[in-house]
């Protein structure tokens, strides 16, 4: 047990199904689990809804039969013999839907292979649009499944050579289908186009908003998904301190 563990905390176990009932425990050892953290509904951050930001992911569970949200840090992963899972039983008081343990998993893997923008196009987000977009998701991104850019180029251009870019905004089935939530996100892509076309060297050549079922594994070739902390100028200096 995690020493940082409290009544407040709960450990999801983060392994294939076959894996945590293998017969041997030569071949399989080890279970592994996040601490997920209960946090107040005033901390909800929509950038850390659907993993969008590859370090931090928050959620809602059914708790004792309430809603509440709870956080997981990439950085407490913790493993322990799997041995140890004979000594106790599943907590039933709480509940995470499918839809989050599949996005839990692709998560953590996301922190071992994830695609990297241009440092060179990074530099062009001014810290004044970064933070704008940041603050708007923030409050309004829960929705958003991932902003994801196509480049001209993912090479390190000089400064004059533009980078052209498309924009979208991928967003849940559900949200897709209510005329409110779809409305606030086509706001959130125009105010990202608008901030981008103001950064230098950047040209803002088309922008939308997608439905999950809409959005193709041809788009996400093609594409590259900006995790949210390189827009979060805080989030940086949080860690790097």
């Amino acid at each position: 047990m995690p020493a940082s563990a409290t009544i407040d905390t709960k450990l999801v176990v983060i392994s294939h199904d076959c894996d945590l009932v293998h017969v041997s425990y030569e071949v399989e050892p080890y279970v592994e689990f996040f601490v997920a953290r209960l946090k107040p509904d005033t901390a909800r951050d929509g950038r850390l809804f659907n993993g969008k930001n590859p370090r931090r992911y928050q959620f809602f569970a059914e708790d004792s039969g309430a809603r509440r949200l709870y956080e997981v840090d990439v950085h407490e992963k913790y493993r322990i013999p799997r041995r140890t899972l004979e000594g106790g039983s599943r907590d039933h008081t709480i509940t995470i839907n499918s839809e989050d343990v599949r996005n839990l998993g692709k998560w953590a893997m996301r922190r071992y292979h994830r695609p990297s923008l241009p440092t060179a196009f990074l530099n062009r987000v001014s810290s004044a649009a970064k933070s704008k977009m940041s603050k708007r998701l923030e409050r309004e991104g829960e929705d958003v499944l991932g902003v994801y850019l196509g480049l001209n180029s993912v090479e390190e251009l000089r400064d004059g050579e533009p980078y052209r870019i498309i924009i979208r905004v991928v967003v849940s089935a559900d949200a897709s289908d209510d005329e409110v939530r779809e409305m606030r996100a086509i706001s959130i892509v125009a105010e990202v186009q608008k901030l981008l076309a103001q950064c230098p060297d950047i040209s803002v050549e088309d922008g939308d908003v997608v439905s999950e079922t809409d959005f193709s594994m041809y788009d996400m070739r093609r594409m590259v998904k900006w995790d949210f902390d390189y827009l979060s100028p805080e989030e940086t200096v949080r860690e790097e301190g």
